[in-house]
């Protein structure tokens, strides 16, 4: 028997839509499949972007953190150098009143000589002048001073004592004799040079 039109059309329509089935889930499939590698990608980046987000808060830290230990580092070098120039200023003070006590006692006249004979060996000796306070001649032993440069640097030596305001507490200053080299061993001068030679050390001990 002959199929009737309506069988056909069933048929036709059933082929129709079992293709049409087919396909969608060949779509299906192929969009979950797209879905997938997406959302694969998608977790790639993301932690690619999460490990350079990590890496570049550690770089930032490690490079807070050195600054911090940097910025202690000087804060503690600041204060231990301001506490060493504290002391070293007590100090200083300290020395100062016992110079002070030495020019108003009888261990002056040795000490004022002992200054005398270094500076004027220091110019090796000849024709030279010395310097001191006002009021100061008294404590000086010319010749003994004189004697003591020729033996040290065995030649003769001659000194012209000038009494003068030198602003000092105590020391001399001595030069050749036409003064175009001197030197300062007045007790301020010689406290100077030692301050700056221990400030230069502890600069050192701090900073090396």
């Amino acid at each position: 028997m002959a199929e009737s039109k309506t069988d056909v059309f069933d048929m036709m329509k059933g082929e129709i839509l079992a293709n049409a089935e087919e396909k969608a889930k060949e779509i299906l499939n192929r969009a979950n499949q797209i879905a997938s590698e997406i959302s694969e990608d998608v977790k790639i980046r993301a932690e690619r972007i999460s490990k350079s987000i990590l890496e570049q808060a550690k770089k930032d830290a490690d490079l807070k953190l050195r600054r911090e230990i940097a910025k202690a580092k000087l804060t503690t070098r600041t204060n231990l150098l301001k506490s060493k120039e504290a002391l070293l200023n007590e100090a200083f003070n300290q020395a100062w009143e016992k110079l002070k006590e030495i020019v108003n006692s009888a261990k002056y006249p040795s000490v004022l000589n002992d200054v005398v004979i270094e500076a004027a060996c220091g110019l090796g000796g000849g024709d030279l002048k010395v310097k001191i306070q006002t009021g100061h001649g008294k404590y000086m032993n010319t010749q003994q001073v004189q004697q003591a440069v020729i033996q040290k640097i065995a030649n003769p030596t001659t000194l012209q004592v000038i009494e003068e305001d030198l602003r000092s507490i105590g020391g001399a200053i001595v030069t050749n004799n036409d003064e175009t080299i001197i030197i300062d061993n007045t007790f301020e001068a010689r406290i100077r040079r030692m301050r700056e030679n221990i400030r230069i050390e502890i600069a050192k001990i701090l900073f090396k």
